[in-house]
């Protein structure tokens, strides 16, 4: 077998496997990734690659395999060239009701964990949306069995999850980047922001979910009602189950280190 020396570079296959990125958690269902100029589209259905700061953004392709392409036509995003750690976000700051959504046949989901970089403005309006997702016919939050992942108190500079008509696990913020997460159990929710990590809510999570959509509310007519986040949103990750604890650290390991969060 042959020897390698430190400074020799690692064969290919020890490469990956010392290389992570979020496809080697198992359950990952979306991964959006603004990083990525390869993902990022001017045309719901492709068309050409976004690379000017200010355009608009109609399409971000999921790199998970899943093919959950977030798009939008009429009010989509703009990208940010250059922001969070010299590198391209999505900005939905630009005007009200800016957001991607993710349309798919239904998902039953028992246990789910969403992972968001994003920016907090303290000028987004009351019961924003970072994440959501819905059941069908249903608004968002008084569907059957509605769960929110992330959301903005009515209480200003406040974050949680929407669950049983009212924000659980919440946490306050101030004008920064975070690290968002998300983690519903079979039997609790939790919300953690970098390292600081809320109180847990008893609940039990049976969701058979549509969509997804990124900035803003749904409505039961699948548009949205004016409760648009009203920054940069950096990258996007939602698994099929709760994290484990080691798992949970890898994915913020890799977050931080790539957009210098905290």
């Amino acid at each position: 077998m042959p020897l390698y020396s430190a400074t020799s570079p690692l064969p290919v296959n020890m490469e990956r496997r010392r290389t992570f990125n979020p496809s080697r958690i198992d359950g990952l269902d979306l991964w959006l990734d603004a990083a990525d100029g390869n993902t990022l589209f001017d045309a719901t259905s492709g068309g050409n690659f976004v690379s000017a700061n200010g355009s608009a953004v109609k399409r971000w392709e999921d790199k998970s395999g899943n093919g959950l392409h977030a798009t939008e036509n009429t009010s989509p995003p703009k990208l940010k060239t250059n922001d969070k750690n010299n590198r391209n976000g999505i900005d939905f700051s630009t005007a009200a009701n800016k957001r991607l959504s993710c349309s798919f046949s239904a998902r039953n989901y028992t246990s789910q964990t969403v992972f968001i970089v994003a920016k907090y403005d303290s000028s987004a309006p009351a019961y924003c949306r970072l994440f959501s997702q819905r059941t069908a016919g249903n608004n968002d939050y008084d569907g059957g069995n509605h769960y929110i992942p992330l959301i903005r108190n009515n209480t200003l500079n406040v974050i949680g999850s929407w669950r049983d008509s009212n924000i659980r696990g919440e946490l306050s913020v101030s004008n920064q980047y975070y690290i968002f997460r998300a983690l519903h159990d079979t039997s609790f929710l939790n919300v953690k922001i970098n390292d600081t990590i809320g109180t847990n809510y008893l609940s039990v999570l049976n969701i058979d979910t549509i969509n997804f959509v990124i900035g803003d509310m749904i409505n039961a007519a699948g548009g949205t009602d004016g409760a648009s986040w009203s920054s940069t949103i950096s990258e996007v990750l939602v698994y099929r189950k709760a994290v484990s604890s080691l798992e949970s650290s890898q994915i913020t390991s890799y977050l931080n280190s790539k957009w210098a969060v905290y």
